[in-house]
């Protein structure tokens, strides 16, 4: 989390979580009532930014966007988490010479200044320390994750959620958002690592996750966890579903803006039975669809692939047990399946309100595994309850 904001939370209950996308808005409240999470409000809100609106328009309507809901819904903290990605954010994981958390609050942005690049003076910079016990070469060392957003991409959500009249008091990252509610999920296991793949409208965010030990000198491990779940390969990647709505408006020789009308009937073809009935049916659309769908897909699966190895490259000897999928593309049929077929690992479409006693009852199966994001968000606060 980025100490920008975050510097101003402390401790307030009843937090929003707001992931802020390219398409769409996702909200997630949850309440803890005698110890029992349950699920307050969920919204998932698209809006239409026309394409020559300049960027104080942009953020303008979004913000009336998300205040309407608010209202609607009668939500009454002001308090929200949000988070950022892609092009404008890094992640490091760096080994630097061991001192104590003051010592490193004053010496980080020097010493993080070798592994950002972006000039040290336009970014937001935070840190984590991992484990401050390594040895290497002879010399005690600490593991560090460093988290660096430019100004520019921070301060534009800050400006969407303040324009609807809300506090920002927590600016993420959506890797670290996926990674606390992987934390959260009954299915994380000891000692096992899983890959999560969230395919967001713009970028797809890839997090490998060991859940094993961790020596946390400044911030004390939960009593009644056995483990800790911690991302080792943090990237995002820029195949995503966009590139997928060009692919299809390509293959289909229809406008963009029109995909979306196509696919709610598109599924991956991955078994030969799937592609022999399509040709028996003369389903012409739908084998376009599914081949296009493929090139994106297999693009995507090689960035997937490099996740993978430089994970396995750092010498952890923890085999991918799972890979996790989640936003908007997880719900196209057949992707869990094409996956599991070319990484011979089992692939799992996320439920992010499993560690929920119910179930949400209205809520879509082709939203569910978008609000992952704004899930991680929203468990924020819910952790320092517990």
């Amino acid at each position: 989390m980025l100490n920008k904001v975050l510097s101003s939370f402390s401790k307030k209950r009843d937090i929003v979580g707001l992931d802020i996308g390219s398409s769409s808005v996702k909200v997630v409240l949850f309440s803890n009532e005698k110890n029992i999470r349950k699920l307050k409000v969920w919204g998932h809100i698209p809006f239409n930014v026309p394409a020559n609106a300049q960027p104080e328009e942009k953020k303008a309507i979004i913000s009336g966007e998300i205040s309407l809901f608010f209202k609607k819904m009668g939500i009454q903290t002001k308090y929200v988490a949000t988070s950022v990605s892609g092009n404008s954010v890094i992640v490091r994981y760096v080994k630097l010479p061991k001192m104590t958390k003051k010592e490193l609050d004053l010496a980080i942005r020097v010493e993080a200044e070798p592994f950002i690049p972006f000039d040290i003076n336009d970014v937001y910079l935070s840190y984590y320390i991992l484990n401050d016990n390594v040895q290497e070469e002879g010399q005690q060392k600490m593991e560090v994750v460093i988290a660096a957003a430019k100004q520019e991409a921070v301060n534009e959500k800050i400006d969407i959620i303040t324009g609807a009249g809300l506090d920002p008091v927590i600016i993420d990252v959506d890797s670290f958002a996926l990674e606390n509610l992987y934390s959260k999920l009954p299915s994380a296991e000891k000692g096992k690592s899983v890959l999560l793949v969230n395919m967001g409208n713009k970028v797809t965010n890839l997090s490998v996750i060991h859940s094993g030990a961790l020596n946390l000198p400044d911030m004390p491990v939960d009593k009644n966890a056995e483990f800790t779940p911690y991302s080792k390969v943090v990237r995002d990647i820029f195949i995503s579903g966009s590139s997928l709505d060009r692919a299809i408006a390509k293959s289909l020789s229809v406008p963009v803006e029109q995909v979306q009308e196509f696919k709610k009937a598109i599924r991956l073809l991955v078994s030969e039975e799937e592609k022999l009935e399509a040709i028996k049916n003369y389903d012409r659309q739908l084998i376009i669809s599914s081949s296009a769908s493929f090139s994106i897909f297999k693009d995507m699966g090689l960035e997937i692939s490099r996740s993978i190895d430089f994970y396995l490259s750092q010498g952890i000897d923890t085999s991918l047990s799972r890979i996790y999928i989640s936003g908007g593309l997880a719900a196209m049929p057949g992707i869990s399946a094409y996956f599991s077929g070319e990484f011979h690992i089992p692939v799992e479409v996320l439920n992010p309100f499993s560690m929920l006693s119910e179930m949400p009852k209205n809520m879509p199966a082709d939203i569910l595994p978008s609000m992952a994001v704004a899930c991680g968000l929203a468990l924020r606060e819910l952790r320092d309850w517990q």
